[in-house]
Protein backbone atom coordinates (compact mmCIF):
# COMPACT_ATOMS: atom_id res chain seq x y z
CA UNK A 1 0.00 0.00 0.00
CA UNK A 2 1.08 3.52 -0.61
CA UNK A 3 2.01 5.46 2.73
CA UNK A 4 -0.84 6.78 4.04
CA UNK A 5 0.74 9.15 6.74
CA UNK A 6 -1.33 11.89 8.72
CA UNK A 7 0.92 14.58 7.06
CA UNK A 8 0.24 12.81 3.23
CA UNK A 9 -2.58 14.20 0.69
CA UNK A 10 -4.71 11.20 -1.03
CA UNK A 11 -5.13 11.44 -4.55
CA UNK A 12 -7.56 9.19 -6.57
CA UNK A 13 -6.59 9.35 -10.45
CA UNK A 14 -9.43 8.96 -12.68
CA UNK A 15 -8.94 7.28 -16.12
CA UNK A 16 -11.10 6.26 -18.95
CA UNK A 17 -12.12 7.01 -22.54
CA UNK A 18 -13.25 10.21 -24.47
CA UNK A 19 -16.83 10.74 -23.16
CA UNK A 20 -17.02 7.37 -20.66
CA UNK A 21 -17.90 10.47 -18.26
CA UNK A 22 -15.15 11.30 -16.51
CA UNK A 23 -15.48 15.07 -15.86
CA UNK A 24 -19.38 14.51 -15.32
CA UNK A 25 -17.57 12.45 -12.12
CA UNK A 26 -15.42 15.16 -11.51
CA UNK A 27 -17.84 17.89 -11.46
CA UNK A 28 -20.24 15.56 -8.68
CA UNK A 29 -17.01 14.98 -6.60
CA UNK A 30 -16.69 19.17 -6.80
CA UNK A 31 -20.29 19.96 -6.11
CA UNK A 32 -20.80 17.34 -3.14
CA UNK A 33 -17.10 16.22 -1.68
CA UNK A 34 -18.29 15.49 1.66
CA UNK A 35 -16.51 16.45 4.32
CA UNK A 36 -13.00 17.24 1.69
CA UNK A 37 -12.02 20.01 0.13
CA UNK A 38 -10.24 18.90 -3.04
CA UNK A 39 -8.21 20.00 -5.74
CA UNK A 40 -8.36 18.96 -9.70
CA UNK A 41 -5.86 18.17 -11.94
CA UNK A 42 -7.11 17.68 -15.89
CA UNK A 43 -5.37 16.68 -18.48
CA UNK A 44 -6.10 16.83 -21.78
CA UNK A 45 -4.96 16.43 -25.46
CA UNK A 46 -5.87 19.86 -26.65
CA UNK A 47 -3.72 22.64 -26.70
CA UNK A 48 -7.45 24.13 -25.28
CA UNK A 49 -8.50 22.08 -22.05
CA UNK A 50 -11.88 21.94 -22.56
CA UNK A 51 -12.63 19.84 -19.53
CA UNK A 52 -11.04 22.08 -17.56
CA UNK A 53 -13.04 24.84 -18.46
CA UNK A 54 -16.23 23.01 -17.90
CA UNK A 55 -14.93 21.75 -14.42
CA UNK A 56 -14.19 25.04 -13.95
CA UNK A 57 -17.92 26.56 -14.37
CA UNK A 58 -19.10 23.88 -11.99
CA UNK A 59 -16.79 24.72 -9.10
CA UNK A 60 -17.00 26.55 -6.09
CA UNK A 61 -13.57 28.53 -6.76
CA UNK A 62 -13.35 29.58 -3.23
CA UNK A 63 -11.84 26.35 -1.81
CA UNK A 64 -11.48 23.79 -4.70
CA UNK A 65 -8.93 24.37 -7.64
CA UNK A 66 -8.34 23.25 -10.88
CA UNK A 67 -4.98 22.94 -12.34
CA UNK A 68 -4.91 22.45 -16.34
CA UNK A 69 -2.43 20.26 -18.20
CA UNK A 70 -2.83 20.32 -21.71
CA UNK A 71 -1.14 19.85 -24.48
CA UNK A 72 -0.12 16.44 -23.83
CA UNK A 73 -0.68 13.30 -21.79
CA UNK A 74 0.33 13.16 -17.91
CA UNK A 75 1.48 8.93 -19.00
CA UNK A 76 3.83 9.94 -21.22
CA UNK A 77 4.82 13.63 -22.04
CA UNK A 78 3.70 14.96 -19.32
CA UNK A 79 4.94 13.15 -16.54
CA UNK A 80 7.69 15.35 -14.98
CA UNK A 81 4.74 18.40 -15.46
CA UNK A 82 2.34 16.48 -13.32
CA UNK A 83 4.81 15.40 -10.66
CA UNK A 84 5.81 19.88 -10.78
CA UNK A 85 1.79 20.52 -10.32
CA UNK A 86 1.11 18.00 -7.79
CA UNK A 87 4.30 18.99 -5.50
CA UNK A 88 3.50 22.44 -5.86
CA UNK A 89 -0.43 21.87 -4.92
CA UNK A 90 0.55 20.07 -1.95
CA UNK A 91 2.75 22.32 -0.81
CA UNK A 92 0.45 25.18 -0.80
CA UNK A 93 -1.59 23.07 1.62
CA UNK A 94 -5.25 24.51 0.63
CA UNK A 95 -6.68 20.93 0.41
CA UNK A 96 -7.02 17.57 1.98
CA UNK A 97 -7.72 15.70 -1.40
CA UNK A 98 -6.60 15.41 -4.67
CA UNK A 99 -8.12 14.20 -7.99
CA UNK A 100 -6.40 13.97 -11.23
CA UNK A 101 -8.59 13.20 -14.20
CA UNK A 102 -6.20 11.70 -16.98
CA UNK A 103 -7.04 12.23 -20.40
CA UNK A 104 -9.24 9.53 -22.13
CA UNK A 105 -5.57 7.91 -24.19
CA UNK A 106 -3.78 8.15 -20.88
CA UNK A 107 -2.57 4.29 -19.31
CA UNK A 108 -3.27 3.93 -15.88
CA UNK A 109 0.13 1.99 -15.15
CA UNK A 110 2.67 4.58 -16.08
CA UNK A 111 0.41 7.74 -14.46
CA UNK A 112 0.30 5.23 -11.23
CA UNK A 113 4.17 4.56 -11.23
CA UNK A 114 4.50 8.01 -11.92
CA UNK A 115 3.22 9.15 -8.58
CA UNK A 116 4.25 6.32 -6.55
CA UNK A 117 8.11 5.88 -7.36
CA UNK A 118 8.69 8.82 -9.91
CA UNK A 119 8.95 9.44 -13.45
CA UNK A 120 12.01 7.45 -15.03
CA UNK A 121 12.94 6.46 -11.86
CA UNK A 122 13.35 9.74 -10.32
CA UNK A 123 11.85 11.01 -6.88
CA UNK A 124 7.43 10.68 -6.52
CA UNK A 125 5.70 13.88 -5.09
CA UNK A 126 6.48 14.70 -1.53
CA UNK A 127 3.45 15.28 0.28
CA UNK A 128 1.19 13.00 -1.52
CA UNK A 129 0.38 9.01 -1.70
CA UNK A 130 -2.13 7.89 -4.43
CA UNK A 131 -4.84 6.33 -2.38
CA UNK A 132 -7.44 4.97 -5.20
CA UNK A 133 -7.35 4.15 -9.16
CA UNK A 134 -10.50 4.53 -10.70
CA UNK A 135 -11.79 3.67 -14.33
CA UNK A 136 -15.24 4.88 -15.81
CA UNK A 137 -16.22 3.10 -18.42
CA UNK A 138 -18.89 3.87 -21.29
CA UNK A 139 -21.31 0.30 -21.53
CA UNK A 140 -22.67 1.57 -24.52
CA UNK A 141 -19.08 2.00 -25.99
CA UNK A 142 -17.94 -1.27 -24.51
CA UNK A 143 -21.57 -2.79 -25.84
CA UNK A 144 -21.33 -1.80 -29.45
CA UNK A 145 -17.45 -2.63 -29.53
CA UNK A 146 -18.00 -6.52 -29.26
CA UNK A 147 -21.55 -6.55 -30.44
CA UNK A 148 -21.71 -4.41 -33.95
CA UNK A 149 -24.62 -6.70 -34.84
CA UNK A 150 -26.75 -4.89 -32.30
CA UNK A 151 -29.45 -2.87 -33.23
CA UNK A 152 -28.24 0.95 -32.26
CA UNK A 153 -30.74 2.80 -29.25
CA UNK A 154 -32.25 6.03 -30.74
CA UNK A 155 -30.51 7.84 -27.27
CA UNK A 156 -26.95 7.18 -28.35
CA UNK A 157 -24.91 9.97 -29.12
CA UNK A 158 -22.01 7.94 -30.76
CA UNK A 159 -21.90 4.39 -32.00
CA UNK A 160 -18.83 4.53 -33.75
CA UNK A 161 -16.77 4.07 -30.48
CA UNK A 162 -14.37 1.28 -31.25
CA UNK A 163 -12.23 -0.28 -28.14
CA UNK A 164 -9.04 -0.33 -27.96
CA UNK A 165 -5.63 -1.70 -26.06
CA UNK A 166 -5.64 1.29 -23.50
CA UNK A 167 -9.64 0.84 -23.03
CA UNK A 168 -8.89 -2.58 -21.54
CA UNK A 169 -5.99 -1.37 -19.53
CA UNK A 170 -8.03 1.16 -17.76
CA UNK A 171 -10.57 -1.93 -17.33
CA UNK A 172 -7.84 -4.04 -16.17
CA UNK A 173 -5.67 -1.77 -13.60
CA UNK A 174 -7.94 0.05 -11.27
CA UNK A 175 -9.19 -0.45 -7.91
CA UNK A 176 -12.95 1.05 -8.76
CA UNK A 177 -14.87 1.03 -11.94
CA UNK A 178 -17.57 3.07 -12.44
CA UNK A 179 -19.59 1.28 -15.30
CA UNK A 180 -21.00 4.57 -16.85
CA UNK A 181 -24.42 5.05 -18.96
CA UNK A 182 -25.64 1.91 -17.84
CA UNK A 183 -29.66 3.11 -18.98
CA UNK A 184 -28.22 3.11 -22.67
CA UNK A 185 -27.54 -0.87 -22.90
CA UNK A 186 -31.08 -3.43 -22.61
CA UNK A 187 -30.61 -5.31 -18.82
CA UNK A 188 -29.44 -8.32 -20.56
CA UNK A 189 -26.92 -7.20 -22.62
CA UNK A 190 -25.47 -5.00 -19.30
CA UNK A 191 -25.12 -8.08 -17.58
CA UNK A 192 -22.93 -10.09 -20.37
CA UNK A 193 -21.09 -6.45 -20.62
CA UNK A 194 -20.78 -6.42 -17.04
CA UNK A 195 -19.65 -10.00 -16.66
CA UNK A 196 -17.12 -8.86 -19.29
CA UNK A 197 -15.50 -6.16 -17.56
CA UNK A 198 -15.90 -8.34 -14.12
CA UNK A 199 -13.62 -11.04 -15.88
CA UNK A 200 -11.52 -8.51 -17.37
CA UNK A 201 -10.96 -6.90 -13.64
CA UNK A 202 -11.74 -9.80 -11.02
CA UNK A 203 -10.03 -6.81 -8.20
CA UNK A 204 -11.74 -3.86 -8.80
CA UNK A 205 -14.95 -2.84 -6.85
CA UNK A 206 -17.19 -1.97 -9.62
CA UNK A 207 -20.60 0.24 -9.78
CA UNK A 208 -23.19 0.26 -12.62
CA UNK A 209 -24.16 4.26 -12.43
CA UNK A 210 -25.88 6.60 -14.39
CA UNK A 211 -24.54 10.26 -15.44
CA UNK A 212 -21.59 8.76 -12.94
CA UNK A 213 -23.70 9.16 -9.92
CA UNK A 214 -22.02 7.67 -7.34
CA UNK A 215 -21.30 8.56 -3.24
CA UNK A 216 -17.90 10.38 -2.95
CA UNK A 217 -16.83 7.94 -0.58
CA UNK A 218 -16.69 5.05 -2.99
CA UNK A 219 -14.08 7.16 -5.05
CA UNK A 220 -12.50 9.39 -2.23
CA UNK A 221 -10.39 8.10 0.71
CA UNK A 222 -10.99 4.28 -0.06
CA UNK A 223 -7.51 3.32 0.53
CA UNK A 224 -7.50 0.52 -1.73
CA UNK A 225 -4.64 1.27 -3.75
CA UNK A 226 -1.77 -1.62 -4.38
CA UNK A 227 0.33 -1.21 -7.14
CA UNK A 228 1.21 -5.13 -6.85
CA UNK A 229 -1.61 -6.12 -6.41
CA UNK A 230 -3.37 -4.53 -9.42
CA UNK A 231 -0.77 -5.55 -11.85
CA UNK A 232 -0.69 -8.91 -11.04
CA UNK A 233 -4.68 -9.50 -10.51
CA UNK A 234 -5.63 -8.57 -13.99
CA UNK A 235 -8.19 -11.10 -15.52
CA UNK A 236 -5.99 -12.63 -18.01
CA UNK A 237 -2.92 -13.54 -15.24
CA UNK A 238 -4.80 -14.96 -13.26
CA UNK A 239 -6.23 -17.01 -15.75
CA UNK A 240 -2.98 -18.24 -16.76
CA UNK A 241 -2.38 -18.55 -13.06
CA UNK A 242 -5.31 -21.00 -12.61
CA UNK A 243 -4.90 -22.62 -15.26
CA UNK A 244 -1.45 -24.28 -14.16
CA UNK A 245 -3.09 -25.98 -11.20
CA UNK A 246 -6.35 -26.26 -12.68
CA UNK A 247 -6.46 -27.64 -16.14
CA UNK A 248 -6.83 -24.51 -18.44
CA UNK A 249 -10.54 -23.61 -18.65
CA UNK A 250 -12.55 -20.81 -17.83
CA UNK A 251 -16.21 -20.63 -17.10
CA UNK A 252 -16.77 -22.71 -13.94
CA UNK A 253 -16.60 -21.65 -10.34
CA UNK A 254 -14.58 -23.69 -7.77
CA UNK A 255 -17.29 -25.52 -6.74
CA UNK A 256 -17.82 -26.93 -10.17
CA UNK A 257 -21.04 -25.06 -10.91
CA UNK A 258 -21.47 -21.91 -13.88
CA UNK A 259 -19.88 -18.94 -13.36
CA UNK A 260 -22.06 -15.60 -13.36
CA UNK A 261 -19.76 -14.73 -16.38
CA UNK A 262 -20.33 -17.67 -18.44
CA UNK A 263 -23.96 -17.54 -17.37
CA UNK A 264 -23.74 -14.43 -19.40
CA UNK A 265 -21.76 -16.11 -22.14
CA UNK A 266 -18.81 -14.74 -20.57
CA UNK A 267 -15.66 -17.37 -20.74
CA UNK A 268 -12.01 -17.77 -20.76
CA UNK A 269 -10.10 -20.60 -22.22
CA UNK A 270 -6.19 -21.14 -22.62
CA UNK A 271 -4.28 -22.21 -25.57
CA UNK A 272 -0.54 -24.07 -24.79
CA UNK A 273 1.20 -25.11 -27.30
CA UNK A 274 5.00 -26.48 -27.17
CA UNK A 275 5.75 -25.74 -31.22
CA UNK A 276 6.57 -22.88 -32.66
CA UNK A 277 3.74 -20.70 -35.19
CA UNK A 278 4.91 -20.10 -38.41
CA UNK A 279 5.44 -16.42 -38.31
CA UNK A 280 3.80 -15.67 -41.45
CA UNK A 281 0.62 -18.00 -40.74
CA UNK A 282 0.32 -16.43 -37.12
CA UNK A 283 1.07 -12.97 -38.72
CA UNK A 284 -2.22 -13.46 -40.81
CA UNK A 285 -4.44 -14.79 -38.32
CA UNK A 286 -3.51 -11.83 -36.00
CA UNK A 287 -5.27 -9.86 -39.01
CA UNK A 288 -8.37 -11.96 -38.86
CA UNK A 289 -10.59 -10.67 -35.73
CA UNK A 290 -13.19 -12.73 -34.07
CA UNK A 291 -15.63 -10.45 -32.86
CA UNK A 292 -16.46 -12.90 -30.10
CA UNK A 293 -12.81 -12.79 -28.83
CA UNK A 294 -12.77 -9.53 -26.04
CA UNK A 295 -9.58 -9.48 -24.84
CA UNK A 296 -6.20 -12.04 -26.41
CA UNK A 297 -2.98 -12.09 -24.15
CA UNK A 298 -0.23 -13.73 -23.14
CA UNK A 299 3.36 -14.95 -24.68
CA UNK A 300 4.05 -16.70 -28.12
CA UNK A 301 7.08 -18.70 -29.66
CA UNK A 302 7.49 -18.14 -33.26
CA UNK A 303 9.79 -20.38 -35.25
CA UNK A 304 11.53 -17.33 -37.27
CA UNK A 305 12.40 -15.71 -33.27
CA UNK A 306 13.35 -19.02 -31.55
CA UNK A 307 14.84 -17.35 -28.52
CA UNK A 308 12.59 -14.42 -28.29
CA UNK A 309 9.55 -14.36 -26.41
CA UNK A 310 6.17 -13.00 -28.52
CA UNK A 311 4.08 -10.84 -26.06
CA UNK A 312 0.86 -10.73 -27.88
CA UNK A 313 -2.03 -8.40 -27.18
CA UNK A 314 -5.35 -8.24 -28.68
CA UNK A 315 -8.04 -5.79 -27.41
CA UNK A 316 -11.01 -6.39 -29.90
CA UNK A 317 -9.90 -5.05 -33.22
CA UNK A 318 -6.31 -3.56 -32.17
CA UNK A 319 -3.18 -6.32 -32.13
CA UNK A 320 0.10 -5.66 -30.96
CA UNK A 321 2.61 -8.26 -31.29
CA UNK A 322 6.63 -8.02 -30.80
CA UNK A 323 9.62 -9.12 -28.65
CA UNK A 324 9.23 -8.67 -25.43
CA UNK A 325 12.29 -10.67 -23.58
CA UNK A 326 14.41 -14.01 -24.24
CA UNK A 327 12.89 -17.53 -23.06
CA UNK A 328 16.49 -18.35 -21.07
CA UNK A 329 16.57 -21.14 -19.00
CA UNK A 330 12.47 -21.29 -19.54
CA UNK A 331 11.38 -24.06 -22.05
CA UNK A 332 10.17 -22.45 -24.89
CA UNK A 333 5.93 -22.69 -25.18
CA UNK A 334 2.94 -20.36 -26.67
CA UNK A 335 0.32 -19.50 -23.77
CA UNK A 336 -2.23 -17.54 -24.85
CA UNK A 337 -5.50 -16.35 -22.93
CA UNK A 338 -8.70 -15.84 -24.35
CA UNK A 339 -11.78 -13.83 -23.06
CA UNK A 340 -14.97 -13.32 -24.91
CA UNK A 341 -18.27 -13.66 -25.25
CA UNK A 342 -19.86 -16.88 -27.23
CA UNK A 343 -16.65 -17.65 -28.44
CA UNK A 344 -15.93 -20.75 -30.78
CA UNK A 345 -13.04 -22.18 -29.00
CA UNK A 346 -12.62 -25.97 -30.98
CA UNK A 347 -12.51 -23.40 -34.11
CA UNK A 348 -10.03 -20.68 -32.64
CA UNK A 349 -8.11 -23.64 -31.61
CA UNK A 350 -8.14 -25.41 -35.08
CA UNK A 351 -7.39 -22.47 -36.73
CA UNK A 352 -4.09 -21.54 -34.47
CA UNK A 353 -2.91 -24.97 -34.66
CA UNK A 354 -3.22 -24.76 -38.10
CA UNK A 355 -0.26 -21.70 -37.85
CA UNK A 356 2.34 -24.15 -35.59
CA UNK A 357 4.92 -25.72 -37.73
CA UNK A 358 4.85 -28.94 -39.62
CA UNK A 359 6.96 -31.32 -39.26
CA UNK A 360 8.54 -30.59 -42.69
CA UNK A 361 8.93 -27.56 -41.69
CA UNK A 362 11.06 -27.96 -38.63
CA UNK A 363 14.30 -27.28 -39.90
CA UNK A 364 13.54 -24.55 -42.14
CA UNK A 365 15.35 -21.05 -42.14
CA UNK A 366 12.86 -18.33 -41.53
CA UNK A 367 13.95 -14.97 -43.56
CA UNK A 368 11.14 -13.16 -43.59
CA UNK A 369 9.96 -11.82 -39.67
CA UNK A 370 6.60 -9.53 -39.42
CA UNK A 371 7.48 -8.90 -36.34
CA UNK A 372 6.88 -6.43 -33.90
CA UNK A 373 3.74 -5.36 -35.69
CA UNK A 374 0.50 -3.31 -34.62
CA UNK A 375 -2.98 -3.06 -35.89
Amino acid sequence: MSDTGSDSVPMTVISGPLGAGKTTLVNRLLSDPGDRRIAVVVNDMGEINVDAELISDEADTGDEGVVDLSNGCICCRLRDDLVTEVTRLAEERSFDYLVVEASGISEPIPIARTLTVGPDGGDPPDGLHLDTTVSVVDAYGFWKAFDPEESIPDAAPDPERPLTEVLVDQIEFCDVLLLNKCDMVPDDALDSVAAAVRTLQPRATVHRTTYSEIDPGEVLGTGRFDFEAARRQQGWKQALAESDTEGGHGGHDHDGGVSAAAAHGVESFIYRRDTPFHPGRFDDWLDDWDGDIVRAKGFAWVASRPQTVLGMSQAGPSVQAGPIGEWGDDDPSTRLVFIGQEMDEDAIVAELDSCLITDDERNQTFDSDPFPRER
